[in-house]
């Protein structure tokens, strides 16, 4: 987060902090990962988020920045205005790539590209992806298990056609109804196939009608599938992640199925109550693993529930959620498990 404890990330940053100095450079990639702190100073600084929780703590705690500040992956700047880009490198390798298609037609020719991230997050994969757009890719520097690249730009790439940057599998997760058809950008829950635990989700649900959330949405499978097994449901998806709710918007539209598709950390933009809350919530922000998220989503999800609600979430079979829930919730059981995943039923 742009304020969190130092890590070997921020450290590495701040080391070549000078770089990015006194440029018209935007900025862009996994920033929930690492302290944004010494460039929020910057007047030139611009920052693509694609994380709503980055995008909001930025927004509140640099108001200064102003049009500077846009969350998504792709920016409605001008082409050609900005001198530098500072990617930091996501987990996904397609999804570093998804934001150098992005981004590089916004820079001058003869621009600098800036690709840092940790090692074990998969920056060292950058210079081949950096090939395909400039003959000048070196690495500046490696130390505290980071790594920083360069590039020079010599000529910005043309704006991409946005459905280049999809893919697309199908599913028939009810026998009696068509297959459904899922369009993923890359780094998105779900992208390339269907995990287990919404497997195992959508295998033991019942047909469900009424108010439905489906909180962290991903590509849009689990929300998806309730407006195709009910069509008088009515179905709120939310996901703190722009690329997942693009994904799942274009799913909906792939199998001509409506429901509401906002940006939420969490519950942080939702204002109505819900017959159903259904969730395969993530555990990791970034490279890291973190449950807190999750948790205060338990504890807060009564809340957001109309009298006799209930939620259905997905956990790995390690996690001790039943525990959390008890305290808010009057019933708490397991529905459906398997090797790896538990199906839970609160009400």
């Amino acid at each position: 987060m742009p304020y969190a404890e130092p890590n070997n990330l921020s450290s590495f940053l701040i080391r070549h902090q000078s770089l990015f100095q006194n440029k018209n450079i935007l900025i862009c990639g996994q920033l929930q990962s690492v302290s944004l702190s010494p460039l929020l100073s910057e007047a030139n600084a611009n920052f693509l988020v694609s994380d709503y929780s980055v995008f909001n703590l930025l927004r509140n705690i640099a108001p200064n920045l102003g049009n500077r500040l846009q969350y998504g992956f792709f920016s409605d700047k001008q082409n050609q205005m900005f001198e530098a880009v500072l990617l930091l490198m996501p987990k996904a390798k397609q999804e570093a790539g998804l934001w150098l298609a992005s981004v590089l037609p916004l820079l001058k020719p003869g621009s600098d590209v800036f690709v840092i991230g940790e090692n074990r997050g998969g920056v060292n994969a950058a210079p081949k992806l950096l090939q395909a757009y400039s003959n000048k890719v070196q690495k500046l520097d490696s130390a505290r298990h980071c790594s920083l690249f360069y590039a020079q730009l010599a000529s910005p790439p043309a704006t991409p056609e946005l459905q280049s940057l999809y893919s697309h599998y199908s599913l028939r997760l009810t026998p009696s109804l068509p297959e459904l058809k899922i369009s993923a950008l890359p780094g998105v829950f779900s992208a390339g196939e269907l995990d287990e635990g919404t497997q195992l989700l959508l295998d033991s649900l019942p047909v469900l009608d009424g108010d439905i959330l489906d909180l962290g949405c991903g590509a849009g499978v689990i929300g998806a599938t309730l407006c195709q097994r009910s069509t008088t449901a009515k179905i709120m998806m939310t996901d703190v992640n722009a690329l997942a709710l693009d994904s799942a918007a274009k799913t909906l539209e792939a199998n001509d199925l409506t429901a509401e598709v906002i940006a939420s950390d969490m519950f942080s933009d939702v204002t109505s109550k819900f017959d159903f809350i259904i969730s395969n919530p993530p555990f990791h922000a970034g490279l890291n693993t973190n449950y807190e998220a999750t948790e205060r989503m338990l504890r807060q999800a009564p809340a957001y529930l109309k009298k006799h609600g209930q939620l259905f979430l997905v956990a790995n079979r390690f996690l001790r959620y039943e525990p959390i829930l008890a305290e808010v919730f009057q019933s708490v059981s397991v529905i459906n498990e398997n090797s790896r995943f538990k199906i839970i039923q609160a009400y």
